[in-house]
């Protein structure tokens, strides 16, 4: 909005972002011409360095329309590779999966192996048991030397017995250790999967939506980000971006709310902005503790509604705008 008027904050916006990005402006002020500025620009995308090659060639003199789309489509473009990237991620995921049932089944085959030989040990012993009771029984009326040989009988099975036990103590925790690993992969895998597909979808809400945000700003976002005059209060996230996230909210036709948490604001304000407040939204990864509790309260004393969103993040902000989609209503605070 600061960035459409001609006024002394289009300015000052200009400025910023050239002070931020002054290493990448003096890089390209070397080029003459279009031709040489899509070459340093084309670089610039395989070296992975967007955001102030993108500011230099957008605001290059030399820099024409026909640059300009190039270069947006390029950053268009990356959108397509994150999903192309996190759909291989899932695949990844699929064969890990594969690879723990595979496990799964070693272990189950090691457990039969491990009572079956448990039962071959027990017979061997009830056969030693009952060989020995015989030549006890033999050799009870020969002399001394009956003895001897029924007590090296004896030290022979003792040794075998002890070699056996400390067999099954050597697989019962080999057997206990492979299921502890089984069960951690398991976590994980699940753990990945839930964030994988939280990214997923909020990937695919974002490229739904990310054309329309950056059209003019008296073009109709459209019926799925129309919250119709709606009040949405935003709790937490960083300074620098309640910019972008009040004109997000604006573009949707709602009206934009914020506390940052009790940084600066004062905590009292917060029961009188819930209370005016139709949707309420903070980030939980740049909230406190104290704060994300008093909206939990407060929300459940006024019978509102609240939705934590997983990062400080516009991506975030529009799919927790998205998913009310038809819907004045959120899921009932829990």
């Amino acid at each position: 909005m600061l960035a459409g008027q001609k006024n002394e904050g289009a300015k000052f916006l200009q400025k910023a972002l050239d002070r931020r990005h002054s290493a990448a402006l003096s890089r390209y002020s070397r080029a003459k011409d279009a031709t040489t500025l899509l070459a340093q620009w084309q670089e610039s995308l395989k070296q992975g360095d967007i955001p102030g090659a993108y500011w230099a060639a957008l605001t290059h003199p030399a820099a024409t329309d026909e640059l300009v789309k190039r270069v947006f489509g390029d950053v268009h473009m990356l959108s397509h590779l994150v999903g192309a990237a996190n759909r291989a991620d899932i695949r990844r995921l699929r064969e890990l999966g594969q690879a723990n049932a595979a496990l799964a089944a070693k272990v189950e085959q090691q457990q039969r192996q491990l009572r079956d030989g448990f039962a071959a040990r027990d017979q061997t012993i009830g056969r030693l048991s009952d060989l020995l009771a015989r030549q006890r029984n033999d050799h009870s009326g020969q002399p001394q030397s009956g003895g001897d040989v029924a007590d090296s009988v004896i030290r022979d099975l003792n040794n075998r017995l002890a070699r056996e036990t400390a067999c099954r103590v050597r697989s019962e925790r080999r057997m206990s250790e492979l299921l502890v690993t089984l069960k951690e992969k398991e976590i994980t895998l699940q753990a990945s999967l839930r964030e994988h597909e939280a990214t997923r979808r909020e990937l695919e809400n974002i490229e739904d939506h990310l054309g329309a945000i950056f059209q003019p700003e008296d073009c109709d976002l459209g019926a799925s980000l129309d919250l119709s005059g709606a009040i949405l209060l935003y709790v937490g996230g960083r300074t620098h971006q309640i910019p972008q996230l009040k004109r997000l909210v604006q573009r949707a036709g709602a009206h934009f709310l914020h506390h940052d948490g009790g940084v600066e604001h004062s905590s009292g304000l917060l029961p009188g902005l819930i209370s005016r407040a139709d949707h309420i939204f903070f980030p939980i990864d740049c909230i406190s503790h104290d704060a994300a509790a008093t909206i939990k309260r407060l929300c459940r004393m006024m019978g509102k509604s609240y939705r934590p969103l997983r990062t400080a993040s516009l991506t975030c902000l529009l799919t927790g705008i998205a998913s009310l989609r038809g819907d004045c209503q959120l899921p009932a605070a829990e």
